[in-house]
């Protein structure tokens, strides 16, 4: 339990293998109900598929160990029964890939990502063959506030808090039937390590990306808006407004400056054009989600150089 991880090596060495025969499909299936949630199982290839599941249950938390080959799983409204709604589970992904939805998210895990989701919502799981990981079903009391977006998202289990929880997971994992007494007691602890983890949790590099570019698109889309902030981004896209901040790190740019500027370049082309010669000053400035005329001719005077109504004169002069 004192170990501290510091690779993915270091947290497979101590993942527990799926313990017991393997099983054909339907009773690989009928395993992962028992010991997860219920699902609807799909699989190309029935007859050929061949999977193992061992459940480790320590006071009110599951370890469950699965390896298996290709198939597809479905939470819809028919299997979501009001028994299986306060759980979420925890996947850290070993050897294989898989592909997790919900809440309109699509997390790809490859070996050493892990995600999170909600047994009381739609979701639908894919693995590839060889297919191995490590599942941790826990109640919701365990993550009273979750983290926006947490679900369906992949982060890494990298060097630090995720490598080192990871391990003390899996080290629990494997040593369930020795720790006696001990044992709720760890399992509490471990679990509040778990929160701690999951509410700093950084997306990987590529989400990242992929996310900034749609935060950026969505607030263009929204400068009109004049109560557009970081609070209403980060609500918008289901992440933290720490992680939308974070986002935004090293781009030159806060949330709120990105917005100031986006909206100080609508202005200043409705400004510049001749079609718009008529329109007062107050008009583009609200209709670019500034609340006053007054505080918007101190903005782009600061980042002009010159008042809204010069800058409209030297431009339509320039076009004569």
């Amino acid at each position: 339990m004192g170990m501290t991880m510091t690779s993915l090596a270091d947290v497979v060495a101590v993942a527990p293998p799926a313990s017991g025969p393997k099983v054909e499909f339907g009773s690989w299936t009928h395993q992962v109900e028992r010991s997860v949630l219920r699902f609807h199982f799909d699989c190309e290839r029935p007859r050929a598929f061949a999977g193992v599941v061992s459940n480790r249950p320590l006071a009110d938390v599951n370890f469950v160990d699965m390896e298996s080959g290709r198939h597809a799983a479905y939470r819809d409204a028919a299997t979501i029964t009001p028994d299986e709604q306060d759980f979420y589970v925890m996947t850290l992904q070993l050897s294989g890939q898989l592909r997790l939805a919900q809440d309109g998210r699509i997390a790809v895990l490859k070996p050493g990502h892990y995600a999170i989701y909600d047994s009381a919502k739609p979701a639908t799981i894919v693995s590839s063959d060889d297919y191995r990981s490590t599942c941790i079903r826990f109640p919701k009391r365990y993550l009273p506030a979750p983290p926006p977006g947490i679900t369906a998202t992949a982060f890494e289990c990298e060097p630090g808090l995720p490598s080192t929880v990871w391990g003390m997971l899996l080290s629990l994992n494997r040593n369930v039937e020795s720790l006696g007494p001990h044992g709720p007691r760890a399992v509490r602890t471990v679990m509040d390590l778990v929160t701690v983890m999951l509410h700093g949790a950084r997306l990987l590099p590529g989400r990242r990306e992929v996310l900034l570019e749609q935060v950026r698109e969505w607030t263009d889309a929204h400068l009109g808006d004049p109560d557009l902030g970081p609070n209403a981004v980060a609500a918008a896209h289901y992440i933290s407004p720490r992680h939308l901040h974070n986002l935004f790190a090293g781009t030159g740019f806060t949330v709120s400056s990105w917005i100031r500027t986006r909206r100080v370049e609508g202005c200043r082309r409705d400004l510049a054009d001749p079609r718009l010669a008529a329109t007062p000053v107050a008009a583009i400035a609200a209709r670019w989600g500034f609340k006053g005329a007054s505080h918007f001719g101190q903005v782009f005077k600061r980042e002009m150089g010159r008042t809204p109504a010069e800058f409209r004169a030297e431009s339509l002069a320039d076009l004569r």
